[in-house]
């Protein structure tokens, strides 16, 4: 239980540092539930700075979805399931992420 509270902690730090992702056009794909996700995390003032505009180099969202999916937290390591894992832990109900 603890591991996942670190876990969720870490993505949202990732989250916050990440930056604003826009939608990608109205037809659902791998990338629709990241981006309503992110563009709800923005709305909510939980996006911030990209990870590479850091001096101290940052894990990155696509790295902190395979080290999700590598401790066995998210079914793939796909923005996609990293956006509706976010969205689920933070109590979002985003369409293209169900």
């Amino acid at each position: 239980m603890r591991t996942r509270h670190v876990l969720v902690a870490l993505l949202v730090v990732a989250i916050s540092l990440a930056g604003t992702a826009s939608l990608a056009g109205a037809a659902p794909n791998e990338s629709s539930c990241w981006g309503q996700a992110s563009q709800a995390f923005a709305r909510d003032g939980l996006m911030g700075e990209h990870a590479s505009s850091f001096e101290t180099p940052r894990l990155g969202l696509r790295n902190l979805a395979r080290a999700l999916h590598d401790q066995g937290v998210l079914d793939d390591d796909s923005m996609q399931s990293l956006g509706a894992f976010v969205a689920d832990e933070l109590g979002y109900e985003i369409e293209a992420c169900e």
